[in-house]
C-alpha cells in the first residue's frame, strides 16, 4: 500500500516511536491522527494531522477517536500502535509482590490498548474498496525484544509477548478482509523510555548491540514502519529490530 494519501492512525505518537512514526508517514505525504494522552511537540498541520486526547486502555474512548478520524478524513487505511509505558520492578521485593495494580495498567495499556485500537480501525478498513492484491488495511504493532528475551519488567514482557501472539493470530483472522499486520520488536532505542537512564546503563546495553553500536533512533523506526505499510508480502511477521542485540 503506498503511504502517500493514505489515513494513517497511530497510537502514542507524541514521543519516541510514535513520532518518528509520525513524521516518516507524513514525509511520505500520508494524512495522519495521532492518538495520545500527552499534546504533540509541535502543533498538527491542520490538513493532514489530527491530534486526539486517547487513553487507549479505554474502549469508549477509542471507538469515539477512530469515529472522529473517519469523520474527518473519511477512512482508515493504516493503524500503528506504539502507546505503551514500561515500569521495573522485581516480582518479590522488600515491599511485597510486583504491585499488581501496574501489573494490570501495563497489560491494559500495552496489549488490550492494542487490541482495541487496532479492531475498530480494522472494522473500517473492512470497508475500503480492494487496492492491489485485494488489500484494503496494513496494522504495525509495536513489541519489544522483551517478548522473547529477558528483562527487567515481568509485566512489560508479559505484554509485549502477548502483542506478539495477537499479531500472529490476527494475521490469520484478518486475512479475509484483505488486512495484513506485522508487529516490531524493537531493541534499546534512543527515546524517552531510555533517556533516563544513568549514562554507564547507557552504555552496558550499547555494548549488547552487534552493529552499529549505539541506539536506535526513532526516525529509524518510522523507516520501518513505511516499508511494512508499502511491501504487500510482509504479513505475520514479528521483526527484530535491534541491531543484533540480545538481553
Amino acid at each position: 500500500m503506498d503511504v502517500k494519501d493514505r489515513v494513517c492512525v497511530v497510537t502514542g505518537g507524541s514521543s519516541g516511536l510514535g513520532q518518528g512514526t509520525i513524521e516518516a508517514l507524513l514525509a511520505g505525504g500520508a494524512r495522519v491522527a495521532n492518538l495520545d494522552l500527552r499534546e504533540p511537540h509541535r502543533a498538527p498541520d491542520d490538513e493532514r494531522e489530527l491530534f486526539l486526547a486517547v487513553d487507549v486502555s479505554d474502549e469508549q474512548a477509542v471507538a469515539t477517536a477512530i469515529a472522529a478520524v473517519v469523520a474527518r478524513f473519511g477512512a482508515v487505511h493504516v493503524c500503528v500502535n506504539c502507546a505503551g509505558i514500561v515500569k521495573g520492578a522485581p516480582v518479590v521485593g522488600d515491599d511485597g509482590i510486583f504491585p499488581m495494580a501496574l501489573f494490570r495498567r501495563t497489560i491494559d495499556v500495552n496489549l488490550t490498548g492494542t487490541f482495541q485500537v487496532l479492531a475498530h480501525c480494522a472494522r473500517h478498513m473492512a470497508r475500503n474498496a480492494p487496492g492491489p492484491d485485494g488489500e484494503r488495511g496494513v496494522i504495525v504493532n509495536t513489541a519489544s525484544i522483551a517478548a522473547v528475551d529477558a528483562s527487567s519488567s515481568a509485566a512489560y514482557a508479559a505484554s509485549k509477548g502477548g502483542v506478539v501472539s495477537l499479531t500472529l493470530t490476527v494475521a490469520r483472522d484478518l486475512a479475509r478482509l484483505g488486512i495484513r499486520i506485522n508487529a516490531i520488536c524493537p531493541g534499546f532505542m534512543d527515546t524517552e523510555m531510555f533517556g533516563g537512564l544513568p549514562a554507564d546503563w547507557t552504555a552496558a546495553l550499547v555494548a549488547k548491540t552487534v552493529f552499529p553500536k549505539r541506539l536506535g533512533h526513532a526516525d529509524e523506526f518510522g523507516q520501518l514502519v513505511c516499508h511494512l505499510i508499502e511491501n504487500r508480502f510482509m504479513n505475520a511477521s514479528i521483526i527484530r529490530f535491534d541491531a543484533g542485540a540480545r538481553v
